[in-house]
């Protein structure tokens, strides 16, 4: 015997358990609204009582009265019964209640329009529950024409039996059959819009759990959070874990530490609504109140659960931004003596040149340090290399952090000073000065410590280079490195025992 293959079985499963799951479901929703409905007829019951025992007391027809009262009583007795039911048996068969229940709406409809046609000789009562059936339970359309049908030949026979006239029968059966087909076109609309409603949020759940699932499965941190108020709805383990978070129902999380400042949170909303995503956008986060880590973020603008959302990936870019700054630092700082190098000092001044009116006033000071040459001669380059790191500790600390202190190349310096007057660099370069000829008065070096300087003063809007601002500073740097030699070929060498002054 030939064996059906499993994923026709599979096909099957899945397309009739959605179904089931519809048709349980709709009989709850049912089984809550007979419930509504009772409540209805027990509340209303005293107007009927009114009716049917002073309002109609003196009418002359008993069998109209007394049937009128027996479907009223019988309506608020299969109400307190339902009641009774939904309180202590809920675990009957809903469906068996519900058809019943409805039946019974119907048989009371049905009998009140045939018992009418000994007074009123209307069939208002009986239109009424069909268009109320239809609209208030729609049930499964096979089931509902089957009641329908039953109950309209039982009331098409007694309104036969009852209305002699051809013509007002004939009328009457029209119009109550009008009205069934139009109240079970309501009911199928609705049925049909409850279970393609239901279907659909069947699959927005299962797209919701397969979200879930792939959002858990990244490796990833990856974390979702509301555009309007930063609350973070989803979390995988390893967002937790890198961010030190535990998320809760009970205590959702503010997302508002992914973003340096409220201000760069709305400036990429804004990049948001308008690119639906922006990848490699690189910030530095505070990660525990120790801990500031560098990460790059990629954000994607998603609609989950018929909310405006903001998709985050976070991949962890800390080392790479200390290898970057590491390969920033030989790049642009001198490694012997930690200030900038000749590149970078250059393009700073460059950068002032170009700006046109927006560069700024300056001052550089040429430094060349003086008998560095004799020094690597007699105590070698260690001790050279000693005397012009000595010499760059001593300016760094009596510059502003305005001014800038670079390398030109081998014993040659330059101080840019910003937003001083002349008499104020003079100041700092005699404290500079003074500290030199305190270290050598202290005698804890071998090499005597001094240097010779030249200045420009720049202002914007003049015309000139840079190698001409440069050529100038080092001409009257040199007059002073001339004065210097002058002295020391005058000066006689004191013998010192811990020191040789050439």
């Amino acid at each position: 015997m030939r064996s059906f293959p499993n994923n026709l079985f599979n096909r099957i499963d899945m397309n009739s358990i959605p179904h089931q799951e519809f048709i349980q479901n709709n009989y709850e929703v049912l089984f809550e609204r007979i419930k509504l409905v009772s409540y209805m007829l027990i509340f209303t019951y005293p107007c009927f009582f009114i009716v049917d025992f002073f309002l109609f007391n003196k009418l002359s027809s008993p069998t109209f009265k007394f049937n009128l009262s027996a479907i009223h009583i019988a309506g608020l007795i299969i109400s307190l019964i339902f009641l009774f039911i939904y309180q202590f048996y809920k675990n009957l068969p809903k469906r068996v209640v519900v058809t019943c229940y409805i039946l019974c709406y119907l048989l009371i409809g049905a009998a009140s329009s045939i018992n009418g046609q000994l007074f009123t000789g209307n069939i208002y009562s009986y239109i009424i529950i069909l268009l109320g059936v239809g609209v208030f339970f729609p049930v499964q359309p096979r089931n509902l024409l089957i009641l329908f049908l039953g109950i309209h030949i039982f009331f098409i026979t007694g309104l036969y039996l009852i209305e002699h006239e051809h013509f007002s029968f004939l009328s009457k059966a029209i119009n109550s059959t009008g009205t069934l087909v139009i109240s079970f076109l309501i009911a199928l609309s609705f049925y049909s819009f409850r279970k393609n409603d239901f279907s659909n949020k069947m699959k927005l759940k299962r797209n919701e759990e397969n979200f879930r699932r792939l959002f858990n499965l990244h490796p990833n941190p990856i974390i979702l959070i509301r555009m309007d108020n930063d609350e973070i709805l989803l979390m995988n383990r390893h967002a937790s874990e890198y961010y030190h978070l535990q998320c809760t129902d009970s205590t959702p999380l503010d997302g508002k530490f992914l973003f340096k400042t409220e201000e760069e949170k709305h400036n990429i909303v804004d990049r948001l609504k308008e690119e639906k995503s922006i990848k490699n956008y690189c910030v530095q986060q505070q990660i525990t109140p120790d801990l500031r880590k560098w990460v790059m973020l990629s954000l994607e603008l998603v609609d989950y659960l018929d909310e405006a959302c903001i998709l985050i990936g976070v991949t962890d870019i800390t080392d790479l931004k200390k290898n970057e700054e590491e390969l920033y630092k030989h790049a642009s700082f001198d490694m012997l003596t930690g200030v900038l190098n000749r590149r970078s000092g250059l393009e700073l001044l460059s950068q002032q040149l170009s700006a046109g009116s927006e560069s700024q006033e300056f001052i550089i000071c040429y430094i060349d340090i003086n008998d560095l040459k004799k020094t690597n001669d007699l105590f070698g380059h260690s001790t050279g290399d000693d005397l012009i790191k000595t010499c760059c500790d001593t300016i760094n600390h009596h510059i502003t952090n305005k001014d800038v202190l670079f390398r030109l190349g081998g014993d040659e310096f330059i101080i840019v000073f910003f937003q001083k007057q002349m008499k104020d660099v003079q100041q700092h370069v005699k404290n500079i000065k003074r500290v030199f000829e305190e270290i050598n008065g202290t005698n804890q070096k071998p090499y005597s410590i001094s240097a010779s300087y030249g200045f420009y003063h720049y202002k914007p809007g003049t015309v000139i280079t840079l190698e001409r601002i440069l050529e100038m500073a080092d001409q009257e740097m040199y007059k002073e490195k001339c004065v210097h030699k002058r002295a020391k070929v005058r000066t006689k060498p004191t013998p010192n025992s811990n020191r040789t002054v050439s």
